[in-house]
């Protein structure tokens, strides 16, 4: 027997939600606690598609589209319900007029009366997590579709709104599983990480086979520094398609933050394999190299960057300290040089330059360099060193004392 559960709602009003949907703790907030989502961050809000707008809790219709118009307010608005289907109460602050769902109670928004939008004077102002779209025109293939094409404008909110729907509904289809997978990418895009993995964990429950959720999970375990898990995501979807190159390529980046290295660059390896204009993955091995100190193959992972890039900033200033660490200190200027030509917001390309010139004894220039970078980042520690040893080594001790006390105050590493 299912055991009865009670809520308050109101001035302690008892009401039995054995029967009702599950909600979560932000629906609940809202249609029990009477809350109020944030204005213009419902689903609702900005969407006109044919249908009936039902209650989250307990499904009762209660607005039709036809009804719906655009007040410009934030919260999704109506100037009519479907007759008998919500309640008017006076508000808790005295001075509103709340609107329920007249089966369940659940709270819905409130209504106001006089402000001449339509022809009805009313508008309903309505939460969206309160409500379902329902009885849609269109079947869910047409919203998963719908919500791709706001995917690819990059407008994600929108392409979650519709992708939910598809969701929502009860058919089942291809489309359900890709549902789930496309609104955790967008998810993903917004850096809702944990959000987007709970929709890749549905797509792949619906579709063990699917090779493109394990390899977004496996993006958002990334992002949330929990690579060990990623790289098991990136491995099942190598599993299921061996040429998936950005796979291996993504799989090269969490090897290469948990310090494995060689791993990584047998990933990325295989990454460029497959695709040959592969720039990231040359350009993540070149770190890999780097960080396992093979400067010349690094460099020349840089070059392959830059030759499919040459635009790459970042490229340039990597190779830079490629050369640097392999004593070719000029070659290692020039490329900072065009580091900064590129991009002249690029405190660590000026420091790397003013380190090579003080390796040169050009200390007048590493100064200048230093003090560019420092300019661009203030926290930059370790321009703040080297331009201490610098000004040292001209005679101008006070200053490099200068120096050196702000680099201890920003690191400890450099404290005396």
């Amino acid at each position: 027997m299912q055991q009865r559960q009670t809520i308050i709602l109101g001035e302690g009003l008892d009401v039995d939600t054995s029967g009702y949907n599950a909600l979560t703790v932000e629906e609940r907030n809202v249609i029990e606690g009477k809350g109020t989502e944030r204005p213009f961050s419902g689903r609702y809000d900005n969407f006109y598609e044919e249908g009936v707008y039902i209650c989250r809790r307990c499904d009762a219709e209660l607005y039709r589209s036809d009804d719906k118009f655009d007040a410009q307010c934030g919260w999704p608005s109506f100037d009519k319900e479907i007759p008998g289907a919500v309640n008017r109460l006076p508000d808790q602050d005295g001075l509103r007029t709340e609107v329920e769902c007249a089966n369940c109670g659940g709270h819905l928004g409130h209504v106001f009366t006089g402000e001449h939008l339509t022809t009805t004077e009313t508008r309903h102002c309505v939460n969206s997590i309160s409500m379902k779209f329902g009885r849609p025109k269109e079947d869910g293939q047409y919203y998963y579709d719908k919500g791709w094409e706001y995917f690819k404008n990059g407008e994600y909110e929108q392409a979650i709104n519709y992708h939910s729907i598809a969701i929502e509904l009860d058919e089942t289809g291809w489309w359900k599983s890709q549902s789930y997978h496309c609104r955790g990418w967008s998810y993903t895009r917004l850096n809702q990480h944990q959000r987007a993995i709970e929709d890749y964990d549905q797509a792949i429950r619906l579709d063990p086979d699917y090779e493109l959720a394990y390899g977004h999970r496996g993006l958002s375990y990334a992002a949330l520094s929990q690579h060990q898990r990623a790289i098991e995501d990136y491995s099942q979807a190598i599993r299921l398609d061996p040429d998936y190159e950005l796979a291996y390529g993504h799989r090269g980046v969490s090897y290469a933050a948990l310090g494995q290295h060689q791993r990584a660059i047998e990933d990325y390896d295989q990454a460029v394999r497959l695709d040959p204009n592969y720039e990231l993955a040359y350009s993540h091995r070149g770190r890999s190299h780097a960080a396992a100190g093979q400067h010349q193959l690094a460099a020349l992972d840089y070059d392959q960057v830059i030759r499919l890039d040459p635009h790459y900033a970042l490229a340039y200033r990597l190779r830079g300290q490629s050369y640097a660490a392999l004593g070719q200190h000029q070659r290692a200027i020039q490329d900072f040089g065009l580091a900064i030509q590129l991009d002249p917001n690029d405190a660590q390309a000026f420091m790397n330059r003013g380190l090579a010139y003080y390796d040169l004894g050009q200390h007048q220039q590493a100064i200048q360099d230093y003090g560019q970078a420092v300019q661009l980042d203030p926290d930059l520690a370790d321009a703040y060193a080297g331009r201490g040893v610098a000004y040292y080594h001209l005679g101008q001790q006070q200053k490099a004392r200068l120096d050196w006390d702000r680099a201890a105050y920003l690191n400890s590493k450099y404290y005396r």
